[in-house]
């Protein structure tokens, strides 16, 4: 794909509207014109539907075989160990020989009858269709538009210059001096709050804003790139020091990266960090264009990806913890292993600085720091050094490797403590229980909480899904409050939410390459299959294929949350049996599908006399083995289930826990709103009334006799007898040695 827009941009002259670009190159600076080219013809992928893979790519270890098989393009072995034989995509159909050479450890290519080579990206986009990968976002408009005029937008950097008390901060307690605020064009505007987890009025809020940037192509004759504000993150603008999100103008995410103007056409090298301020601080010290990412969330979608192209060297520089340096080994893995360096900022101190903006605040050099800067170690090959900080981070920072905590259910963060990535969690509970519905509410949770998602809905459609998933984002009934849809919708628009377009029997090839796709393009951390049942129900043709489908199936997913570091999690329907109370081996299928999960979690329900009661059912928990149950209320005004205390629950259920105490009852929870705390069980002599003293009686015990001073014992005799001698005929012997 780049190397035929490459052909057309060879051209002197080149005005094309198809996706909203025109360019007009010229002969006066040769070296501006190729750098406006590269930055074109990457800048066109920003508005075309394709999977962008960026040149620098390098493929993991067995990535390149895995891919043809997946896809069906069998390779053959050769004469090297590290070159594959595959069949030309670009020869005639009925060529079959095996010409197109395939490098396993860089994944360029070239066949021997053709002459096409290219490199992975290449092949990979001649081998799929990335257009059809079934994934999608919830957008409520056809276009994105900004919600202020241009000159409103042109104007927000005027009104900063003129509050002399916010720059005035910036510079004596941030460090951030006015210049670098001037350079990256931040302003001051007033917008409506639409964030989610805010605490601050829908009224009009004073913000400071931080332009995204992009490329700009006109027919004007230019030697330098232009650029143009394609997105606005709104901030309050008081307190400073952490200004809360308030809004993205336009709602919809439009590719662009803050800071982007600065890098000029000569520019090589350029530094990714979290965050504005760390952006800002980065470059004010080192004079390297910095960016950051696009959003709140640690994402670094695929659409930005070819405004980095033309970077040869990039200085990936997140937070120096567990769940920043995750997300840099990543981010570098999509970028080129070869052209990024990880910066670590605490340089091994445990009090040390955790981004650029707060080594800035804390005096460190920034520019020594960018020289200690190392590249990511071969996956295949580590020793103590490079396991040395990364366990040291594990241990400095043991709330994030416990995973993200859950905001509605702390229940479920006192017993398998947090969501954890890497993991693959089953979901299991009898027809209308709302195994749907509670997992909905749980990965919403989440997902306001930076855990970019992914639903696989295969039962219900995604009209019905969304809409319920809305209903729970803004805790009411909106078909009663129909004029506050676009309200919650523009809201619910901002988070990283995205959403499968199967329904029904899939194939599983299909299924995983979207998965793949969702985690490359968007860095999806949670994948949610709902259900197994449904997805697979077409796929064997008798009792044994569905089994063995199925647990090929759970296999996949247990390698993809593996590999690719992701959580997923998956309904699966129970056994149909009688017993009222499931357990871990009531799932569908094979033992398989529990052995290979990391959590298993069963939907309860028991009846009795007063009433039926509900309560999630923690049956594995492979962190750290706690189990324990979750006492919970539906609320069908808002389709979301509510912890409650176990004093609220019938006397059929305390009875039920009495008969069937697995470890988890022999202490009690204080199911409280506001904390989950553990009360450890009583000792017995602690408990008053119940514990008294007892007189001991020691009293000596005759020393029994011998076995054989017993009067039952006699020495029998010993007698020992010869075995019979067995004699053959001489006529059976001869006949035995002549055989």
């Amino acid at each position: 794909m780049s190397r035929h827009f490459t052909q057309i941009f060879s051209n002197l002259t080149f005005s094309k509207s198809t996706y909203g670009i025109n360019i007009h190159l010229f002969r006066n600076n040769k070296r501006s014109q190729l750098e406006i080219q590269k930055c074109s013809t990457s800048f066109r992928c920003l508005h075309m539907n394709l999977e962008f893979i960026s040149k620098h790519y390098r493929p993991k270890p067995g990535e390149v075989l895995e891919f043809l098989n997946r896809n069906y393009k069998f390779p053959k072995p050769s004469e090297s160990k590290d070159i594959l034989l595959v069949r030309c995509p670009k020869c005639r159909p009925r060529m079959i020989n095996y010409t197109l050479k395939i490098d396993i450890h860089f994944g360029t290519y070239k066949c021997s009858n053709c002459m096409h080579q290219g490199l992975w990206c290449d092949y990979v986009h001649s081998i799929t269709k990335s257009s059809e990968f079934k994934i999608s976002q919830l957008s409520f408009k056809a276009e994105c538009e900004f919600s202020k005029s241009e000159e409103e937008i042109e104007n927000f950097p005027n009104n900063l210059h003129k509050d002399h008390e916010i720059i005035g901060e910036f510079v004596s307690k941030h460090g951030i001096m006015k210049d670098t605020l001037v350079a990256y064009q931040v302003g001051i505007g007033e917008f409506e709050n639409d964030n989610p987890d805010s605490e601050i009025s829908s009224q009009l809020i004073k913000c400071l804003t931080f332009p995204r940037m992009a490329p700009e192509f006109s027919n004007e004759p230019c030697e330098t790139l232009r650029s143009k504000i394609t997105r606005i993150k709104a901030c309050k603008a008081s307190p400073l020091d952490s200004p809360e999100l308030v809004t993205y103008d336009p709602a919809e995410f439009v590719p662009g990266l803050f800071g982007y103007h600065l890098a000029k056409l000569e520019d090589n090298a350029i530094i990714i960090t979290r965050n504005e301020y760390d952006a800002m601080a980065a470059y004010q010290e080192t004079k390297i264009p910095a960016v950051c990412l696009p959003t709140q969330v640690n994402q670094l979608h695929s659409q930005v990806l070819p405004l980095l192209e033309r970077f040869s060297k990039i200085y990936v520089w997140l937070d120096d913890d567990v769940n920043g340096q995750d997300c840099a080994e990543k981010f570098v893995q999509k970028l080129g292993i070869d052209r990024c360096v990880i910066v670590n900022t605490k340089c091994n101190a445990y009090c040390g600085p955790v981004n650029a903006y707060e080594a800035l605040r804390q005096g460190r050099d920034l520019n020594e720091l960018l020289m200690l800067a190392k590249p990511l170690q071969h996956e295949q090959i580590l020793n103590f050094d490079s396991l040395k900080d990364a366990v040291y981070r594990e241990i400095t920072n043991p709330n994030q490797v416990r995973g993200v905590l859950s905001s509605e259910l702390p229940g479920l963060n006192k017993i398998m403590k947090g969501h954890r990535l890497g993991e693959l969690t089953v979901f299991t509970g009898p027809t209308g229980t709302g195994k749907t519905t509670i997992l909905s509410q749980i990965s919403l949770d989440y997902c306001k909480s930076g855990v970019s998602t992914l639903w696989g809905s295969f039962e219900i459609s995604n009209i019905r899904l969304a809409k319920k998933m809305l209903t729970q984002f803004a805790g009411k009934d909106l078909s009663k409050y129909p004029n506050e849809f676009h309200i919650w919708a523009k809201q619910f628009q901002q988070l990283p939410m995205y959403f499968l377009k199967f329904f029904g029997s899939t194939e599983v090839k299909g299924v995983i390459d979207a998965m793949e796709h969702a985690i490359h393009a968007f860095d999806v951390q949670h994948i949610i299959i709902d259900n197994l049942q449904f997805m697979t129900s077409d796929l064997g043709r008798n009792n044994l294929d569905k089994f063995e489908i199925q647990d090929r199936v759970v296999s996949a997913f247990r390698k993809l949350a593996t590999e690719k570091h992701v959580h997923i999690s998956v309904v699966v329907h129970p056994r149909k049996e009688s017993k009222e109370i499931l357990e871990i081996n009531s799932v569908f299928g094979t033992g398989k599908i529990t052995q290979e999960a990391d959590n298993v979690v069963i939907i309860q329900k028991v009846e009795g006399d007063n009433g039926e009661a509900r309560y999630l059912h923690i049956k594995k928990n492979r962190y750290d083995g706690t189990l324990g149950v979750i006492p919970y209320e539906f609320m069908k005004d808002s389709l979301k289930i509510k912890q409650i205390s176990k004093t609220g629950q019938s006397k059929d259920y305390n009875d039920y826990n009495k008969d069937h105490d697995y470890g988890y009852n022999r202490g009690s929870y204080n199911w409280n709103d506001s904390s989950t705390q553990y009360n450890e069980p009583k000792k017995y002599e602690e408990i008053p009334g119940e514990y008294k003293e007892l007189p001991r009686e020691y009293k000596e015990l005759p020393e029994l006799p011998k076995y054989n001073e017993l009067p039952e014992y006699k020495e029998l005799p010993r007698v020992y007898s010869k075995p019979p001698q067995i004699v053959i005929p001489l006529e059976q012997q001869q006949l035995i040695n002549m055989s």
